[in-house]
This record gives C-alpha cells, sequence and structure tokens, in this order.
C-alpha cells in the first residue's frame, strides 16, 4: 500500500556561537539605529546570524565601535573625556529585555598634542531561545554620553519542512536497480545529508551531501537493488545551521519484486575526501569496496565528479582496491563539486554508489 511521506520530527541540538557571515542569507541580521536613538556614540554594529531556534538556545555575537573614545581634539585625555559603557540589553517585540553582554576597553591616553582616536572596537553576546518571537529586536547599548539604539532583524524559526522519497513505494524489479529520488526543503541551512535505513534490518543507503538544486530543494539519488529489504524504510535527512544541528525523520515503503529477487550478490563502496582543497592541487580519496559483507579484493572502482550547479557526473579513472578492499586515489580539481565512487556490476554482482561528498576548491 502506498504510504503518503510524512515529516515525523524536527528538532535541532547544540548552542551556536555564530558570527557574521556564514552563508545563512534569510537568517543573517540586518542592523539600523533606531529612529529615537539619543547619543551616537556607538556605530558600524555588525551582528552575527540571529534567528529564533528549532530547539535550546543559541548565542549571538555583535561588533561595535565607539566613536571618539577619548574626545575629539588632540591630548592630554582627561577621565571626563572618556566614553565608558554603564549598560546594555537588547528587548525583543512585546517582551522584556534580555541581558546584553559587552566587551570594551578604552584605548590608552594620549600624551599631550598628539591626537585622539577617532574610533575603539567592542564586542558583546546576547541569547535568543526557542519561545522568542522573530521581528525587530532594539538593542540598547548605555554610555556615559547617553543611550544608543538599533534595532535588529531576528529571522523566524526554521527547518526542515518536507522531504520526498520518489517513487513512494519503492517497486523492486528482479535482476535491475530502481532509482530512487530525495527531496528535501530545508531554509537557512549549510549541509544537508541524508541516509533512508529498513526498520526491519539493519540494511541502509547513505546518500552523503544532498545538493541545492536551482528549485531550492535538496536532491540526492540511491539505487535499490532487487534484494534490498522489503517493507517499511525510514528516511532521516541531516542539516547544518551554524553550530545547530536539524533532524527530520519520515518514512517511505518498499514492496519486493515480482518472482523475488535475484542471485546476484550485493556490493557497497564507501567514500571519504577533504572538506575543503586547493585550486590545482592533489588531494586523496579513499574508501573500502565489499562483496556482501566480505572486502572486495582488487577490484576495481570508478571515480567520478560533477561540477557544483551542473546536473551530470564525469568519469574521473579508475582505482584499484587492495586485498582488503580499500582503495585511494589522487585528484586534482579547481571547481568545488560532488565526488562519488562505484563499484561497476557484473555478472553475479551489483553495482553500487559510495555517498556523494562535496569538496570545497579555494
Amino acid at each position: 500500500m502506498k504510504r503518503r511521506m510524512r515529516l515525523l520530527l524536527a528538532t535541532a541540538t547544540g548552542v551556536a556561537v555564530l558570527v557574521g557571515g556564514a552563508g545563512l542569507s534569510s537568517a543573517s541580521a540586518s542592523v539600523s539605529r533606531a529612529a529615537y536613538a539619543a547619543a551616537d556614540d556607538i556605530a558600524n554594529v555588525s551582528v552575527g546570524n540571529a534567528y529564533v531556534p528549532a530547539d535550546k538556545e543559541i548565542e549571538v555575537s555583535f561588533t561595535f565601535q565607539v566613536s571618539n573614545p577619548l574626545g575629539t581634539g588632540n591630548g592630554p585625555t582627561t577621565d571626563t573625556d572618556k566614553v565608558t559603557i554603564s549598560s546594555a540589553g537588547i528587548t525583543p517585540p512585546g517582551k522584556s529585555a534580555k541581558t546584553v553582554s559587552t566587551s570594551y576597553t578604552p584605548p590608552a591616553a594620549v600624551a599631550d598634542g598628539q591626537p585622539r582616536p577617532a574610533s575603539a572596537q567592542g564586542s558583546g553576546k546576547f541569547t535568543i531561545s526557542k519561545d522568542d518571537p522573530s521581528g525587530d529586536w532594539t538593542l540598547s547599548i548605555v554610555t556615559s554620553r547617553g543611550t544608543n539604539n538599533f534595532t535588529v532583524k531576528v529571522a523566524p524559526k526554521q527547518g526542515i519542512s518536507g522531504a520526498s522519497v520518489t517513487p513512494n513505494p519503492v517497486d523492486l524489479i528482479k535482476g535491475k536497480e530502481v532509482k530512487v529520488t530525495v527531496r528535501a526543503a530545508v531554509k537557512d541551512a549549510s549541509l544537508v545529508s541524508a541516509k533512508m535505513t529498513s526498520d526491519t534490518t539493519s540494511e541502509y543507503y547513505d546518500l552523503g551531501s544532498l545538493e541545492l538544486d536551482t528549485d531550492g530543494y535538496y536532491t540526492g539519488v540511491v539505487y535499490f537493488t532487487d534484494d534490498s529489504a522489503p517493507g517499511d524504510w525510514t528516511l532521516e535527512i541531516s542539516a547544518s545551521r551554524g553550530n545547530e544541528t536539524l533532524k527530520g525523520v519520515g518514512s517511505f515503503s518498499v514492496n519486493a519484486p515480482v518472482g523475488g529477487a535475484s542471485k546476484k550478490s550485493k556490493s557497497k563502496i564507501t567514500l571519504t575526501a577533504p572538506n575543503k582543497a586547493t585550486a590545482g592541487n592533489a588531494f586523496k580519496i579513499y574508501g573500502k569496496a565489499y562483496r556482501g559483507t566480505k572486502a572486495y579484493s582488487g577490484k576495481v572502482v570508478e571515480v567520478y565528479f560533477k561540477k557544483k550547479g551542473t546536473k551530470s557526473y564525469k568519469f574521473m579513472g579508475f582505482a584499484k582496491a587492495t586485498s582488503t578492499g580499500k582503495y585511494t586515489k589522487a585528484v586534482k580539481q579547481k571547481y568545488d563539486g560532488y565526488w562519488r565512487t562505484k563499484v561497476p556490476a557484473t555478472g553475479k554482482t551489483y553495482s553500487s554508489w559510495s555517498a556523494q561528498e562535496f569538496v570545497d576548491v579555494k
């Protein structure tokens, strides 16, 4: 019976210290000076990614500049000229103010006749909990000269809003492999991965990193062999947002092939690649090939690369497994993109693909 894909769980773990520009566009806070600002001591406020977390609590960092921290003109400096910070707070819409911690030390005094500094740097932190509202928050920094107010835009709670498996159910075909596509809607994520696990056996398919398509969905592909476990399966989507980890879990079903499974053996291949590489410099990818539950001794595996933003993989050469099934290959690339390795099929063994691994090339 066909079962609709449903999102059963969306949770988040970890506490984030989010410092500006992590590539999470809609979650990045924008700051403007409130119309009722009473002082101009504080300028260039820059806030990290400010958003309502799915769970727990996050800590948001910000920086600011103190204008004319020792007063204007030339030295010497007196204590009455110095700008000091007496307190700071941030107020969510409709709620009481939250405590803000700040770190600021005025510059050293200057000698007689020497110019006083035009600015000095400070920093601060505040927290956002899962029960806080989104919208315009008011950041207030009180100095010895007056109160400075700024508007910080806090993004709404984001997460994994949907996922699908196509086809669902997965109808296995004797002697053939069935292509299965995963799509997930995840907002404001830096990395998204997927894994599919049988509910009745230990069998699983690891899709690795999903790719962000032009339609805004993250997608990945896996191939089910005819001896894949029939019954209920679980799709798990994992996403990273700053230091927060989001997880979504859904279900789909697999139907046994008409006429039963073939006698071919199942293969499996793993892949490890670096997160980052330097353009034009060689780096290693490696893993292990299996036939059934044993090492696939001496097997020649295929290596593929897909440039980020393109639709198809390009064959990049071969790597030969050792007697223990381990393989290594040195590769070069000047583009960001995805790597996969493949165990080619034989008359007695199914092919298999590794999880997809993304490498950021600088």
